[in-house]
């Protein structure tokens, strides 16, 4: 969604706007307007006074699904509490308090040195892979940071074993499609002549996206298949991953092959932090019923996610049993946890880009091991000219920005050790890793997945 240039942000994540007197309004010079998600969908916003309205004509509203897969919030782990319309909306969600702040960092530096510091969630290897199947593209491509990123993902599948043409693909947050796209292509290139099963890609995604990549797999097959290329399957699911119940996945693309061979590798690149809960438990759930009453269906053999976004994680989506240790994480509570883990990564304000480098120093940020040997998510050019003049004082936390920045780190491996230890007691073997270095991408971290052999 584009910005107006008098904005500071895009439409869909301006919480407020001001608007000029009008007629309809001739006693106020300004009044402010708010925006709130839409209650049909809540992946776009309107403002308040225009919501009845909107309610009516949402064109979610009019989509009726009828397929058997689609099952009302069956990934959730619990509800969110509920929030009135009030008369006003902006009360509805006070802003956080300098109280709070103090109360929520507390815990973070509790948990994290208790629980956290020194141990796999923090010393995570750098294994940026190549992989030699996607050079051509590498080398058409001026801005080369996606391609990176998806050769050493795909190098990853490789090195783990589940780089296999009988497997099935299921990418979870699809968008276009473009990491099963390539992912083809590595199995055209590793098998050549020899692919003896029909490559099969599942895509899911709640949008309809344009300029959609599906039908450039199939093609990709003819033109750098061998003589007689096998077409590939690949079918698209339109839905919230919350609502998607994939033993009932009707394209039959989950069924066990004749020979008993293959099974599902889940898959994503920089799936956002709320659909990262609702498809790992989307998995166990096809899991559980898979091993209990259907073995006619495909294993669950491997799951790879790029991991993003975790101050977009959700309150009923979460597995908050594993952050209960040192005081109860309420939803207030997490939702500001969330909102710190923001502070790692949401980059600078203007007056600091500017500052010159004799005003920078480096600092070690908690959560990867960079060349030099030394913790940190590698060496971070940090603005520290004006951390201690009026930065703690503006901010409500009153934290300098590198302090921000240490505390966002910290909070997103906590994040990221609840979903770890989720995935354990539920008979998984789990590793993060970083898949590129943090010049290519400052979200690098890649939670991988395996079934534990009984």
């Amino acid at each position: 969604m584009t910005r107006k240039a008098a904005d500071r942000f895009c439409a869909q994540h301006l919480e407020t706007i001001e608007l000029s007197a009008s007629a309809a309004d001739p006693l106020s010079s300004k009044r402010k307007l708010t925006r709130v998600k839409c209650p049909v969908d809540s992946s776009h916003s309107v403002l308040f006074p225009d919501l009845q309205r909107h309610v009516k004509r949402c064109l979610a509203a009019k989509e009726v699904v009828s397929s058997a897969w689609f099952v009302p919030d069956i990934n959730l782990l619990r509800t969110e509490p509920e929030k009135s319309l009030a008369a006003d909306p902006v009360t509805r969600d006070a802003p956080i308090t300098f109280k709070e702040y103090e109360k929520w960092v507390g815990f973070v530096e509790q948990f994290y040195d208790n629980e956290i510091h020194g141990t796999k969630y923090t010393e995570m290897p750098l294994r940026q892979l190549k992989y030699e199947g996607l050079e051509k593209r590498l080398a058409e491509l001026s801005n080369k940071k996606h391609a990176i990123q998806q050769g050493s993902l795909i190098s990853t599948l490789r090195n783990l074993g589940l780089l296999l043409g009988e497997n099935c693909f299921v990418e979870f947050g699809a968008g276009r499609g473009e990491l099963s796209r390539y992912l083809n292509q590595a199995l055209l290139h590793q098998y050549n002549e020899e692919l003896k099963y029909t490559p099969s890609f599942l895509l899911i995604d709640r949008s309809g996206r344009r300029m959609k990549l599906d039908r450039k797999i199939i093609k990709d097959s003819e033109d750098l298949g061998s003589k007689h290329p096998i077409t590939p399957i690949v079918h698209r699911i339109k839905t919230d991953i919350k609502d998607l119940d994939l033993r009932k996945e009707e394209n039959n693309q989950l069924q066990r092959r004749s020979d008993g061979k293959g099974g599902i590798v889940a898959i994503s690149k920089h799936l956002c932090g709320a659909a990262t809960d609702l498809t790992i438990q989307c998995l166990l759930n096809y899991r559980t019923y898979r091993n209990d009453s259907d073995d006619s269906m495909m294993d669950l053999v491997g799951i790879m996610i790029a991991l993003c976004c975790r101050h977009q994680c959700s309150y009923s989506s979460y597995p908050l049993e594993y952050l209960a240790k040192y005081g109860k994480v309420d939803h207030r509570g997490f939702e500001i946890l969330c909102k710190m883990s923001s502070w790692a990564v949401c980059g600078r304000r203007p007056q600091h880009r500017g500052a010159s480098d004799s005003h920078k120093m480096m600092i070690d940020v908690p959560g990867e091991r960079g060349d030099s040997g030394d913790v940190g998510y590698g060496a971070k050019h940090v603005d520290s000219s004006n951390d201690h003049n009026q930065d703690d004082q503006t901010h409500v936390s009153r934290l300098p920005i590198s302090r921000r920045e240490e505390i966002g780190f910290k909070v997103r491996s906590i994040l990221d050790y609840g979903r770890v230890r989720y995935l354990e007691d539920n008979g998984f073997q789990v590793e993060l890793i970083r898949y590129v270095d943090r010049a290519i991408s400052s979200e690098n971290v890649c939670l991988l997945a395996l079934p534990v052999q009984k």
